[in-house]
């Protein structure tokens, strides 16, 4: 079960010091979530949280509001709560080969274990008593049973099972039943480990559940919604109903389900007859109100409520009592905030970037002045009195923006998706499609191409002589750092040990003429994620602050002597380059996604698009500001 290394656990929190963000805080707010609401869940002590393709969960107050917190840049795509009400266990992926099962302590916002598997998990919840926390891989032999006292993994079945899309263990914690998508109930007993019941039934349900007592369990497949017979395997009904999301509970007799229609959604109810059948859905309630192209993708019933999140973001809550009439249902949660997109410092103070403005805020009067309107950008660099715009991952020509007449001029088109733009004198250094480092002039838009190869991630010119690549070690050259002679063109491989470089960082102001970036390096199957300095004059390498993973969405800002940086995922962290001081910010309810410091002043864009100031040399947040929908500053 165990062999051939299929998943790498990092340890406890305590142990791990600047990985794990253990002194942040949730936010309560009605906020929505800022993308599809992949799972909502309910456990025995009634508290419902939801999760979100944003990274973030949200547990549910009864007032409505929600006590907001980031626990991931990637998606969660499955969560489950210890019957405790407090701790919570989170899937998050990148939807390809990072999968990664972390387990939460609610009320003090840490981190207490982390589980990296290399498939992708099918099935994540809590045994009863909350013992252990069961979770399947695709993998054949991919059950895990995490003991939640110890943190380790223990081998419960004899039988080496394929993947279950769906487990639940009796109240006493004897038996667990799993729903295998090949077509199979299996019943196992969780003290000897032997499959003590199996039965043939409907392959490749999704949305799985049980109800009834566990009497019953329910699936769908496309349009149709299947219930079954649980210790029979036997099909009980089915029942059409378009894009299906199903509310299961061992606690109530009945199945019900939502079905989505055009800008509105039903609410039905399958009943339990004695036990061994079940009756044809009932429509207790019709809700309209809902945007057009939304739709309910996930939902739970707690109590006399069920919670439901759409595709937008948004969570609906409301009873299931029958009502013949079509009911106007308005959202618990708004998007009350608008998003600030980027920033860059402006003098004494800070340019804001917005999906509708371009704004220039000043900290000290809590004041924000909108300058001129955004025609569509998502990214800034301050340049004199004015402003470049361009996007990333895009060929959206690259325009100057005065701020104060809003007057545009286009600079160039890139000649690829931008991955990164620099100012570097009175030129840009562009980074486009991973193969093309080009310099354009920013006065006459002329472009020409420096350097050319794959893998590409990021350039810096430390003069007009001297340019330097980060890229994956995987194309050739084989490194993933090089130099380049800007005038001939003259490549040389540089002695950083590593398989990826990438967010380069070069500051006049150091005396050392040091180099600096990211590396990720695989040693015995292990990535570890470090801060790099090259030395330009001696030609050798250094590395530093070590994380035992692979962080490739990390940022790093070089103001020197102070290096930025939020390498490990959770916090953003200052250390200074002379006198070696090091210390994290304390983050608000979201990650951070950029740094940036005016004198004194520390200002950390997060990625729900709200900004945490900071004293330069202090950890501790003086404020957090979101942009409102109005375009004025709110301190929450």
């Amino acid at each position: 079960m165990f062999g051939n290394n299929p998943f790498v656990r990092f340890g406890a929190a305590t142990c791990l010091g600047f990985f794990f963000g253990a002194f942040a805080s949730a936010r309560e707010s009605g906020q929505a979530h800022q993308k599809s609401v992949s799972v909502v869940s309910e456990n025995q002590s009634g508290s419902v949280f939801s999760a979100g393709e944003d990274g973030f969960l949200i547990k549910w107050l009864p007032d409505d509001m929600g006590e907001h917190y980031q626990v991931s840049e990637l998606a969660v795509k499955k969560i489950a709560q210890h019957p405790n009400g407090n701790d919570i266990a989170v899937y998050e992926t990148d939807g390809a080969s990072y999968n990664r099962v972390c387990i939460w302590d609610w009320k003090n916002q840490r981190r207490k274990n982390i589980f990296r598997f290399n498939d992708p998990i099918t099935s994540l919840s809590y045994s009863a008593k909350g013992t252990y926390l069961v979770c399947s891989t695709t993998a054949m032999g991919g059950a895990y049973f995490i003991n939640s006292s110890t943190g380790r993994i223990e081998k419960k079945l004899k039988e080496t099972s394929a993947a279950f899309t769906f487990a639940q263990t009796g109240d006493s914690e004897k038996k667990i039943v799993m729903y295998l998508p090949t077509g199979t109930i299996a019943y196992h007993d969780l003290h000897s480990g032997e499959l003590v019941g199996k039965f043939d039934t409907e392959p490749a349900l999704e949305d799985v559940c049980m109800f009834g007592s566990s009497r019953f369990l329910a699936g769908r497949k496309g349009r149709t919604v299947f219930v079954i017979h649980a210790m029979t395997g036997r099909t009980l009904g089915t029942f059409n109903a378009g894009g299906a999301v199903l509310i299961g509970s061992n606690s109530s007799d009945s199945l019900f389900y939502i079905s989505n229609e055009s800008r509105q959604f039903k609410l039905f109810e399958v009943k339990s007859e004695n036990g061994k059948s079940v009756g044809n859905p009932e429509l207790l309630r019709t809700f309209s109100g809902i945007r057009d192209r939304d739709s309910v993708v996930s939902a739970a019933m707690s109590g006399e409520s069920i919670y439901a999140g759409t595709k937008s973001g948004n969570v609906y809550k409301f009873d299931y009592i029958q009502a013949e009439r079509v009911d106007v249902l308005q959202p618990i949660t708004d998007d009350s905030f608008d998003t600030v997109l980027d920033i860059s410092p402006c003098g004494d103070n800070f340019y804001i970037l917005s999906p509708s403005s371009i704004h220039k805020a000043f900290y000290n009067d809590g004041y924000i002045d909108r300058l001129c309107g955004n025609p569509g950008y998502s990214d800034m660099i301050a340049y004199g009195d004015d402003i470049i715009l361009w996007t990333k991952d895009s060929r959206k020509p690259v325009v100057r923006i005065n701020p104060a007449s809003g007057e545009t001029s286009q600079i160039f088109t890139p000649g690829g998706a931008l991955q990164n733009l620099r100012v570097w004198g009175e030129t840009l250094l562009s980074v486009e499609s991973n193969s093309t480092v080009a310099r354009v002039d920013i006065a006459t838009g002329k472009r020409s191409v420096i350097y050319e190869g794959a893998g590409i991630q990021d350039a810096v010119a430390c003069n007009e002589t001297d340019l330097y690549i980060a890229k994956s070690s995987a194309t050739k050259p084989n490194v993933p750092l090089l130099y380049v002679n800007i005038g001939t063109r003259e490549t040389v491989p540089l002695p950083l040990d590593g398989t990826f470089a990438y967010a380069l960082n070069f500051d006049d102001a150091n005396s050392r003429n040091e180099i600096y970036g990211i590396v990720i390096s695989t040693q015995g199957g292990k990535q570890t994620t470090s801060i790099f300095a090259y030395d330009t004059e001696r030609k050798s390498a250094r590395t530093f602050f070590p994380t035992q993973d692979e962080d490739i969405g990390a940022f790093m800002n070089l103001t020197w002597p102070n290096l930025y940086t939020n390498v490990g995922k959770s916090d953003a962290r200052s250390y200074n380059l002379k006198t070696k001081r090091d210390f994290k910010y304390k983050r608000d309810e979201s990650m951070p996604l950029k740094v940036v410091r005016n004198g004194k002043r520390v200002a950390v864009l997060n990625r729900n698009g709200s900004i945490s100031w900071y004293n330069a040399d202090l950890a501790n947040i003086i404020s957090n500001w979101y942009l409102s929908s109005d375009g004025q500053w709110n301190e929450l």
